[in-house]
């Protein structure tokens, strides 16, 4: 129902939630952009930068073929994200996410 409101993108795409980037992908894609996940509850707050940078390039890699996909969290980047985290993320986003 959500997609036939009309939507131009489904944001955020949050793993924790259940929410698979390759599904949302495979179902919708062809209808609306999709935005988010890399996950900020768990990962971006507790987890270390290499595993950011695991998470981020999985995300490019299942999201970017075809276009239509913004890379970022999955919901926000809140005050107990690690600083390093983000740094993290937007770094490998520089590097890997180039249509």
């Amino acid at each position: 129902m959500i997609i036939d409101s009309g939507i131009d993108c489904l944001d955020p795409i949050d793993p924790q939630a259940g929410m698979d980037l390759g599904e949302v992908k495979t179902r919708y894609g062809q209808r609306v952009a999709r935005k988010g996940n890399v996950d900020c509850a768990q990962l971006m707050t507790f987890g270390m930068p290499e595993e950011v940078v695991e998470a981020t390039k999985e995300a490019l890699r299942r999201g970017m073929p075809g276009g239509r996909f913004i890379l970022s969290s999955s919901n926000s980047i809140h005050s107990a994200v690690k600083p390093e985290n983000y740094a993290a993320m937007l770094q490998t986003l520089r590097e890997c996410g180039e249509y």
